[in-house]
């Protein structure tokens, strides 16, 4: 990792070691560096407190330390600073959410057990995400939020207290049962935090070098599916299982990409230090959440992982999304949202559905740029017609053609949850990747000559009944077809998993 001291204090906010404490366990405040992910950052301004923005106190001490407290008046978006930014998280897919102080890297907990005038307090304090962190938001018909949250008395708006005195001056509490300009916030938008070292996408080499690379595409499944070996388990552990697959210490040496699909916030760094021991090469790895629209709002929460642990002793594991990892030479990155079907009642049900999500980075000085998505499942609840996967994959098309400067060479893939074109499986719909393959060449694509727009079995399926077990390619890696891919890969050998890694050398 390059050692600049701007990159230094990116790279270090990532760590997570923190061991969670349910609220009743501790009052003490642990904080805790912010993990850098391409989400999306808000700033509260409170209407009752005259257009004040709510600040995380996290030099104050006592009862009162990281209490939020709206007091800053900003004239611009520009003189907010860490102590007033906040990304949202849902771990019930949007009923409700959690704010995330950028200050300390905390959730916002309501102190329900204090009493007197701290009673409901809001602090940032929480390291796992849990019933006392979770706010529900009611879009008023000016276009302001009021926050409820759940107290030992009930659901309780959360208001700014204009009239208390000295330092408890416009403190958030818990307290109100109707809404009214104390219990007003605007939700500002500040825009997404890309972590990137320059504002824009820099110039490619110019000619753009000879390159000899490999890339790697895995859904690690590290996420919330119990039946994964990776359920609940941490960076390092998954680190390991990830280099392994990389094979030789001078074959890891040649990867330029490893796509990661369904990992956890906090397992990015882990991985980036495993393939660096791996390669002895600097290393970064770039995380995008999956989110959720918030019921009752137009705002998205990313989707929180599993904690990793057991009960009475959780470990935050941060979102839920995926994750892009390249060398250190990077110096831009930028995540996109897919279109994604919208939250609806399906069979009298309101279901709540996840919105997708891609990722880039581009390596300049070799004039290379990575994509990594991870497409709607196609499930019942969503995308069960494939409608949605079509525009996700025309949207793909346009990040690296469109949006992308002239002259890059740009690999691409994932788990894209849809089969070939000319897959010989019932799994519908197969059109959905057609362009991709008239435009790129498929690492896999001409194994056979039969069904030259196909390739192995990168997903197992397993029933009930074995008889019926079968496997289907999902996960793709599509490269320039000016260039040639010398090898593609897939081990039938899902490992903690349920997809096989694919695995490709490009020559351009």
């Amino acid at each position: 990792m390059r050692q600049t001291a701007r990159r230094l204090a990116v790279l270090c906010s990532a760590l997570f070691a923190m061991i969670a404490m349910t609220p009743a366990q501790a009052q003490a405040v642990e904080a805790r560096p912010v993990p850098v992910t391409a989400s999306d950052k808000y700033a509260l301004k409170s209407v009752g407190a005259g257009g004040l923005y709510v600040s995380v106190e996290v030099d104050s001490t006592g009862e009162g330390e990281t209490m939020l407290r709206a007091r800053k008046a900003a004239a611009t978006l520009e003189d907010l600073g860490s102590w007033e930014k906040f990304t949202l998280h849902t771990d019930d897919k949007g009923w409700s959410t959690t704010l995330r102080s950028e200050g300390n890297g905390n959730y916002v907990t309501t102190e329900r057990n204090f009493t007197g005038s701290h009673q409901n307090l809001l602090r940032a304090r929480g390291t796992t995400a849990g019933d006392w962190e979770k706010l529900q938001l009611e879009k008023q018909a000016d276009g302001t939020y009021a926050l409820k949250a759940t107290t030992n008395a009930g659901d309780k708006y959360v208001t700014a207290e204009v009239q208390d005195p000295g330092n408890d001056a416009g403190l958030l509490r818990a307290r109100g049962d109707t809404v009214g300009s104390w219990q007003k916030f605007q939700l500002v938008h500040l825009g997404e935090e890309n972590a990137s070292d320059l504002g824009g996408r820099p110039a490619p080499a110019s000619p753009a070098p000879a390159a000899d690379f490999r890339v790697m595409s895995w859904n690690v499944c590290a996420n919330h599916n119990s039946k994964c070996g990776n359920h609940r388990v941490e960076g390092d552990p998954l680190g390991a299982q990830i280099t392994s697959r990389m094979g030789t210490t001078a074959e890891a040496q040649q990867y330029r990409a490893v796509f990661l699909q369904e990992m956890c916030e906090s397992q990015a760094k882990p991985i980036e230090a495993a393939l660096e021991a791996k390669t002895g090469t600097g290393w970064d790895v770039r995380f995008a959440p999956i989110r959720f629209t918030v019921d009752n709002s137009s705002v998205k929460a990313a989707r929180t992982c599993d904690n990793a642990g057991s009960t009475g002793a959780w470990k935050d594991r941060g979102s839920y999304g995926i994750g892009l990892a390249v060398p250190d030479a990077n110096v831009w990155y930028h995540s996109y949202d897919l279109p994604s079907p919208q939250n609806k009642t399906i069979n009298g049900v309101w279901e709540r559905i996840e919105q997708r999500t891609a990722i880039c980075a581009v390596l300049p000085a070799q004039a290379l740029q990575f994509c990594t998505a991870h497409f709607s499942a196609g499930l019942a609840t969503d995308d069960a017609d494939g409608s949605k996967r079509r525009e996700q994959a025309a949207e793909l098309q346009k990040i690296v053609r469109s949006y992308t400067m002239p002259g890059y060479r740009t690999v691409y893939g994932g788990d894209l949850n849809v089969t070939p074109p000319d897959s010989t499986s019932t799994d519908l719909p197969k059109d959905v990747l057609t362009s991709a393959y008239a435009a790129d060449e498929e690492c896999d694509e001409g194994l056979s000559s039969t069904q030259p727009r196909d390739g192995r079995a990168t997903k197992p399926l397993t029933y009930e009944d074995p008889s019926k077990n079968r496997s289907i390619k999902i996960d793709y890696l599509f490269g320039p077809s000016a260039g040639t891919v010398v090898s593609c890969d897939v081990q039938a050998d899902a490992g903690a998993s349920d997809h096989y890694p694919i695995k490709a050398r490009f020559r351009l």
